[in-house]
């Protein structure tokens, strides 16, 4: 399942789509080396293990944390990280794990993520509106382009599928700054 995630991933960054969200927009900026500042919106439907793969990607990126805030079961996380193949160049990342509707701290902790100058924001969104909707307004009022993905899922091996998603997100950010 995890080289369909790869065939994705670089498809999307061959082609280097303008317009890979939900409702075509393009989004402005220019930071890293695909071009632009990035949201990658973990999109699902509800209980997919959206928020429990997000943070697994925050637990490896706990040791360099410069911001976080809690509420209930989900966080947001903003962590210094460098490339693997590379390492000199450090950017600020932002992980949110709330994406479930209202979708209130969703939108605040991305906003956070904004100020705090977080060149990547992974968060997580259902499908369809609010949450979706709050993604597409960040981005295009931060300069983000938006990648759509989701996580892997199978009863019973999510803590295997959540652990390969977050590697496997930190690979794609490789590929991006």
């Amino acid at each position: 399942m995890y080289k369909f995630f790869y065939i994705f991933v670089y498809i999307i960054l061959l082609f280097d789509c303008n317009s890979t969200s939900h409702s075509g927009s393009e989004s402005g900026g220019s930071q890293n080396k695909q071009g632009m500042k990035t949201i990658i919106a973990v999109s699902g439907r509800a209980a997919i293990g959206k928020s429990a793969s997000i943070l697994m990607l925050e637990s490896l990126l706990e040791n360099k944390k410069v911001y976080e805030d809690f509420h209930k079961c989900d966080r947001v996380l903003v962590a210094k990280y460098a490339p693997a193949k590379d390492g000199s160049k450090e950017i600020f990342v932002g992980c949110c794990s709330e994406g479930d509707p209202p979708g209130f701290y969703q939108q605040a902790w991305m906003r956070k993520c904004v100020e705090l100058g977080c060149e990547i924001i992974v968060t997580a969104c259902r499908t369809t509106g609010r949450t979706v909707e709050n993604v597409e307004r960040i981005a295009r009022e931060g300069g983000y382009k938006v990648i759509y993905t989701s996580v892997y899922c199978n009863a019973g091996d999510a803590p295997l599928l959540n652990r390969l998603f977050a590697e496997n997100t930190l690979k794609l950010i490789d590929e991006l700054i």
